[in-house]
């Protein structure tokens, strides 16, 4: 058994990372990051719906879900090297990353921290829903008053009503968003080599935090092949982007080729 597949490793695999639909033999595998607030159940209905020889694995944060006992992180280079750690075991097949919004964030630097760890599978990166780096502001949503940051909350949409309509729920859900949202906004931009991988960036023309110049700044993140997809939809994408992603996957892999 090699160090990454120790008890260690395979613990904090299960601990972070979600497999709705096991493949035995997968030709690739996609970790999912989701949105400021969001866990891996926002992307386990995709299971059934990606090619049958890739395996879901949704990533699953601190202080959501079965995690939600457990400290929330503030700090993305902590979060990306936890996140690291528990990704290697399943890094032994090819592997896409996907993230939505802030996810796209994390999804970015866990895709330079496994470069340079030498995990050379990657095979392409999907951001939604997010400025490039080096178009993000400096805005800090996560210190807004109560009211105005849960009005900002509602205007992104995903969230449903019932959650927003019970003062109760709102309170719970609050620090996991203002954590997250604080992770992303306080993290300097550090330029790096480009990524050597596709990248795709999806988008919708209604979101009104994110426009297409914005989507266009991903093109530096990478020296390969670079799509963008700008979708007549809103903030919250991805569902209108399946069979973008869905086709991004079916390219042939390294091992296939």
């Amino acid at each position: 058994m090699s160090p990454a597949w120790g008890p260690r490793g395979l613990l904090a695999a299960k601990r972070w990372i979600v497999r709705p639909r096991r493949v035995p033999e997968p030709r690739l595998r996609l970790f999912c990051i989701a949105h400021a607030g969001g866990g891996a159940a926002a992307f386990t209905p995709w299971a059934k719906r990606l090619p049958f020889d890739v395996e879901l694995c949704a990533i699953r944060f601190p202080g959501r879900e079965n995690r939600i006992d457990e400290p929330l992180f503030e700090d993305l280079q902590s979060l990306v090297g936890e996140l690291e750690r528990a990704v290697t075991p399943l890094t032994d097949r090819p592997f896409a990353i996907l993230g939505h919004c802030s996810g796209s964030v994390v999804g970015l630097e866990l895709a330079r921290r496994l470069r340079e760890s030498g995990r050379d599978g990657l095979t392409a990166l999907i951001v939604s829903s997010i400025p490039g780096p080096d178009r993000r502001t400096s805005e800090a949503v996560h210190l807004l008053p109560r009211d105005e940051f849960f009005a900002r909350v509602a205007r992104y949409g995903g969230i449903d009503a019932t959650v927003l309509d019970s003062p109760e729920l709102m309170e719970m859900f609050e620090a996991t968003l203002r954590a997250d949202f604080r992770m992303v906004e306080e993290a300097p931009h550090v330029p790096a080599r480009p990524l050597d991988v596709p990248v795709v960036a999806v988008g919708g023309r209604d979101d009104p935090f994110v426009n297409r110049e914005d989507l266009e700044a991903w093109r530096k993140e990478t020296s390969a092949d670079f799509t963008l997809h700008h979708l007549d939809a809103g903030h919250f994408v991805l569902d209108e982007a399946m069979e973008i992603v869905a086709d991004t996957l079916l390219r042939p892999t390294p091992e296939a080729m």
